[in-house]
This record gives structure tokens, sequence and C-alpha cells, in this order.
């Protein structure tokens, strides 16, 4: 039934009231990886020194850093406390680390494509009016044969302009605003993007076509 076993991180909510530390993966990845025929794999928050051994345990085919928490470095006083995880900054960079380093296909979505930016020493922009909108994809003219929705959701509320774009990435789409929402590294087997495939009501072709492709199935 799967052909694949794909990590997938997971959000850090921080429940005060409970002295909790929650790990929490939208159902709606399990679905749409299911349906390609991936086991999704939620990899729980765990020391950033841990990464290695779990790692060799699990035997992941891939790894997808998922959406949601602040990127610590660049919170300020309108962020919340309770989404913001130092400790998941530090692992999802010990997961890129190991995941390049091991050479599997890495897919970066929202937040995810946010980490792995500011991994290849790329910054971020905060912006306002993009989370809970839609808007139209622009496709870079040199794409190198992808193909992306001609519309997408949107939900984050900071942008990789493009004079921002982190080393060795290269753009594949934008808003707008030229603000990157697509790039890739295709020797290290990286691809970010913006929006959220696993959010859509109907699973997008060419979101499917993505994963399956870029995860070799």
């Amino acid at each position: 039934m799967f052909k694949k076993r794909i990590g997938v991180s997971q959000r850090i909510t921080k429940k005060i009231e409970y002295d909790e530390v929650v790990n929490s993966l939208d159902v709606n990845w399990v679905n749409l990886l299911t349906r390609l025929e991936i086991l999704c794999v939620p990899l729980p928050l765990m020391p950033a020194d841990s990464v290695k051994k779990m790692w060799k345990e699990l035997k992941l085919d891939g790894l997808i850093l998922s959406g949601g928490n602040t990127l610590a470095n660049y919170a300020d006083e309108n962020d919340k406390p309770e989404n913001i995880s130092i400790e998941r900054d530090l692992f999802e960079n010990a997961l890129l680390e190991e995941a390049v380093l091991n050479e599997v296909p890495i897919l970066g979505v929202c937040r995810g494509m946010q980490v792995i930016n500011v991994f290849f020493d790329g910054k971020l922009n905060k912006i306002k009016g993009h989370a809970g909108t839609r808007h139209q994809l622009i496709t870079e003219e040199l794409n190198n044969g992808f193909h992306f929705p001609s519309e997408v959701n949107s939900f984050h509320n900071f942008s990789i302009p493009r004079k921002c774009l982190g080393k060795n990435l290269l753009p594949l789409a934008y808003d707008n605003e030229d603000n990157i929402e697509a790039f890739y590294n295709p020797k290290k087997k990286i691809i970010g993007i913006m929006w959220h495939p696993e959010r859509e009501v109907d699973s997008v072709d060419s979101d499917c076509k993505l994963i399956k492709n870029h995860f070799q199935l």
C-alpha cells in the first residue's frame, strides 16, 4: 500500500494552563499522503542531538517540514509566546542537516520553506494581509519543467523577498509583490513552497504530481 516512508515535522503548541507542550499535525497531511501511497511518519519534537539516532531507526525516504509556529529569531511583541518554539527551530535544523546528509528529498511547506531559506543564509520579511487569503501565482520563466497551480492559498505572516533568497536556492514562482512562493535546490533535492497543498478541499493535481515526482513515486 505504501511506497515511501516520509517523516513530517509537527506544530508545537504550548498549553500554559495545563503546563503542556503538544505535538500536533493536521490530519489532512495524513489523508493527502496516504492517497499518494506515502506513509506519513509524524516526527515528535526531540532534542536536536537525538535526530541522528532517530533517523537511523526510522529509515525515512524523505522529509517534509510542515507549517505552524513563528521562527523564534523573527518573533516580536505581536507574536504569542505559545506560538514560538526555539526547540522546534533547532530540531528542524537538525532534521534538515540529516536529510541533506542522507541525500533524501526534502519538501518545505510555508514555515518549512522559511526554515530552509534561513538555513541557506536567506532572510524573511514580516508582512500583513496574506494569512487566510488566496492569490495568483506567477511562474518564473525558467522554471525547469515544474507545474504549479495558477492560484494558491496563503496562510503566512512572513515572506521571502527575491533579494532575501538563500544561497543556492533557485526561484520557481512568486506573488505579485515579487515575494518568492517556490524555490528549489536540485543538488540537495530540496523544494520549498509557501502554500499548503494539504489545506485544499479538493487536492490540486499539480500539487499531487509535484509531491509524487519529488519523492520519486
